[in-house]
């Protein structure tokens, strides 16, 4: 392993989209002299029907091919929820596609013929990024997965306390006991193995920032009415 390759490199893959073939070729060649494991792909729709689009690592990516270009490989790993990170090389610069790409999440954009060390420092970031992206991912699922076996009063009872809210507010805002909200509160922190406060508003945050609260929000409703 090099000195410039980390430990959270080993399992990740660098795919490198161009329609070149001597391109595609030299940068294998170049990345795997260095330890790196590299996917050669000849166009975009080659890497969406590979097993590596969702696998981790990052994208090497051409902006000029035919058919699929890189701008719209980009756009279409966002649409279908991939945030695998994407370096862009091309030959032909623009201030506007740049700008565009970059806006759009690409790590860098490297102008060829670029350097090796260039390349080296774009793709470490976008693999940082990646496993940055996947462990959060994880954290957001475990998050969920522990809000997936509360009751729907104590998910309720989540949302206020992060929201802030003492037992006695919570009491009259779900119009029940502050004995009842103490129960569900209680509960509710032991199944989110929440150790405090903060903790759980991180949690419920996450689950938040994912799109998930609704989920949980509208699951279990004949469950809601007919508990006490």
């Amino acid at each position: 392993m090099s000195d410039s390759q980390t430990a959270a490199d080993i399992d990740t893959v660098i795919a490198i989209i161009d329609d070149e073939e001597s391109v595609r070729n030299a940068l294998v060649d170049q990345l795997e002299s260095m330890d790196r494991k590299a996917m050669a792909y000849a166009s975009a729709s080659e890497f969406l029907d590979s097993s590596e689009v969702s696998a981790p690592g990052c994208i090497l990516l051409d902006l000029q091919m035919p058919q699929m270009n890189g701008l719209d490989l980009q756009e279409s790993l966002a649409q279908a929820g991939n945030r695998k990170p994407i370096v862009f090389m091309t030959g032909n610069a623009s201030v506007n596609t740049s700008v565009h790409a970059l806006k759009a999440g690409a790590v860098d954009y490297l102008i060829k013929p670029f350097d090796c060390k260039s390349m080296i420092e774009a793709i470490d970031r976008a693999l940082e990024r990646d496993r940055q992206d996947r462990l959060e991912a994880a954290v957001r699922e475990q998050a969920m997965a522990f809000a997936r076996k509360l009751t729907p009063r104590e998910v309720e009872v989540m949302e206020f306390v992060s929201k802030g809210l003492m037992n006695k507010q919570i009491a009259f805002e779900m119009g029940i006991s502050e004995i009842m909200v103490k129960l569900h509160r209680g509960r509710m922190m032991r199944k989110m193995k929440a150790r405090s406060i903060p903790d759980i508003v991180r949690k419920f945050d996450q689950i938040k920032s994912a799109g998930l609260l609704s989920c949980l929000r509208t699951r279990n409703s004949t469950a809601a009415m007919q508990e006490a």
